[in-house]
């Protein structure tokens, strides 16, 4: 019951407009029959008009009960939502899951999430935290054995020079370890992930000396703005994978604002895009309420 009470309380939204729905249809479909066949007889045994109305209005509330129960049952079911249509018959989803073993594993797929505007590649819990995405996603290259750190950061040298991006050379004392070129926010680097995984590696955050990682407000809706054109243009129409991107090292907000502002940036983009984007959401963060989403 706890379980229905937390499903109801972050999704209760999606639940009471859809039961108010099932309710208003159901009530209708149940007056016309009154038309044709009386269904008030039941309560032709109550005398008193008093207490026939509030066994009616009873009567009333528990079948609304009813549907408000399996509304939420439905709702906690769910793992995934679609949210809009896109360009050439895909679609945007938000699903509960985890990024890098989404979907088939067999299919080809893009995997998109940020990094920060130096792009290093040395995962030491110092300068690129091994439990942050970023992290992760190195890691599963360097533990190929046929790639390492310094492998991968040329790939993302070459393709960034590729693409034009402009950047910024540091001093040491600016960034004390890592790269000390600092490529503009919205920069994105394209490299092949593992078997059919191409990954898109946004350019976000800037580290000071101390290695702690910021972005302004401004400059993460820049760097959104740019990861979803360049899904639209480079996506090759595999499916694309993507996290709440802002919730890590980054900390830009909370996981329900930024959700909300990444779905804002694709569906303006939506006319472009021809493949089917995954926006993933940790089981953790049930808080989302994620069919509150089909409600924006």
């Amino acid at each position: 019951m706890k379980i229905l009470f937390r499903t109801m309380k972050y999704n209760w939204r999606y639940i009471f407009s859809k039961s108010n729905k099932i309710a208003v249809a159901l009530f209708s479909v149940w007056g016309f029959v009154t038309l044709v066949t009386p269904t008030d007889i039941m309560l032709n045994c109550i005398d008193n008009v008093v207490l026939r109305i509030i066994v009616a209005v009873l009567i009333l509330m528990v079948i609304y009960f009813a549907i408000v129960i399996g509304g939420t049952i439905y709702t906690k079911q769910r793992k995934q939502v679609k949210i809009f249509d896109l360009h050439s018959n895909h679609s945007l989803f938000v699903e509960y899951g985890d990024l890098f073993n989404s979907g088939d594993p067999n299919e080809e797929k893009n995997i998109a999430f940020a990094g920060n505007r130096c792009f290093d590649t040395i995962v030491d819990d110092d300068l690129i935290g091994s439990k942050k995405i970023h992290g992760m996603a190195l890691k599963r290259i360097y533990e190929q054995g046929n790639r390492d750190s310094d492998t991968v950061s040329n790939e993302i040298q070459n393709n960034l020079s590729l693409h034009g991006y402009k950047y910024t050379d540091l001093k040491q004392k600016e960034k004390r370890s890592g790269n000390l070129r600092r490529y503009d926010v919205g920069s994105v680097a394209e490299i092949n992930g593992l078997n059919n995984e191409q990954y898109f590696i946004l350019g976000l955050t800037y580290f000071d000396n101390e290695l702690r990682a910021h972005v302004e407000k401004i400059d993460y809706i820049k760097a959104i703005a740019s990861l979803v054109k360049y899904i639209s243009e480079r996506s090759q129409g595999f499916s694309t994978y993507m996290p709440v991107i802002g919730t890590g090292g980054a900390d830009a907000g909370c996981v329900n604002d930024l959700v909300v502002y990444i779905v804002k940036t694709i569906e303006l983009f939506k006319d472009e895009i021809d493949c089917d984007i995954h926006i993933v959401v940790s089981d953790k963060e049930e808080k989302l309420g994620l069919m509150n989403l089909k409600m924006l």
